[in-house]
């Protein structure tokens, strides 16, 4: 985990807030856009034209609230939005959403996969999996490799523009910083890394997020960094962005 002190100095100098960037016209996907960080990137992309603006969400319930409330705080226009269910616990529902958010949208510019659950207590996924692993990692990389094919129809049709009018797509996770952490010590012959951290004997959230609750940025200004990364170029590819830089 990164050192206490490392965390103090980014609660006292957030991330600029990415004001200049346009999305007019772009179709940006944010997952987990109820509620947290996905919630605060919707916001912003919805502020800076983003259209359309797909809310992924649980149920269309959370999709219609969410929408409410990202109208009430930007003025946007209620018909930008397109709300499509998901239940990432699930790789049966991740496929399904897949396949309706490409019969629902001709191209994909931004695909910001926010959606997360931070437990406290160890519980199974439906699948089997730890339930914060299932979400967070296992589906999420599901749907990245099932959103693919639409981003690189969309990346060689900006291409094919003139150089003043193209927008590199981007597919953007939110990454925990312990993922930079991890070291060839935690990968054995006899276990792989999945395996390793589902496990029960080794679930201790309740340390990290008591740490995280005191040092940690508002989930405004974390969303800062979620919307900058992607409006940065094709050198951002593979790479870690956080506090207005890319990482180490």
């Amino acid at each position: 985990m990164s050192s206490t002190k490392d965390l103090w100095w980014a609660k006292q100098h957030p991330p600029a807030d990415p004001t200049h960037l346009s999305f007019k016209d772009r179709a940006v996907l944010v997952t987990g856009a109820n509620s947290g960080l996905g919630h605060e990137a919707a916001v912003k992309y919805a502020a800076q034209g983003a259209s359309p603006l797909i809310l992924a969400v649980r149920s269309q319930d959370k999709g219609e609230q969410a929408k409410a409330a990202i109208i009430a705080r930007t003025g946007c226009k209620p018909d930008v939005f397109i709300i499509l269910t998901v239940d990432m616990s699930t790789f049966a529902s991740v496929r399904a959403f897949a396949d309706q958010l490409d019969a629902a949208v001709p191209a994909l510019h931004v695909a910001q996969l926010a959606a997360g659950v931070a437990t406290f207590a160890f519980a199974k996924s439906p699948e089997g999996y730890e339930s914060a692993l299932q979400v967070n990692v296992l589906s999420t990389a599901l749907l990245a490799l099932l959103l693919l094919p639409k981003l690189r129809a969309t990346a060689a049709a900006e291409a094919a523009k003139p150089e003043a009018e193209q927008f590199v797509p981007h597919l953007s996770f939110v990454h925990s910083i312990a993922s930079m952490e991890v070291t060839d010590a935690d990968i054995t012959a006899d276990q792989s890394l999945v395996q390793r951290i589902d496990d029960q004997a080794r679930f201790d959230n309740q340390r990290q997020y008591f740490l995280f609750f005191l040092l940690g940025r508002s989930v405004e200004e974390g969303s800062r960094s979620l919307v900058s990364a992607t409006g940065l170029g094709v050198e951002s590819h593979g790479k870690f962005w956080r506090n207005d830089s890319y990482a180490p």
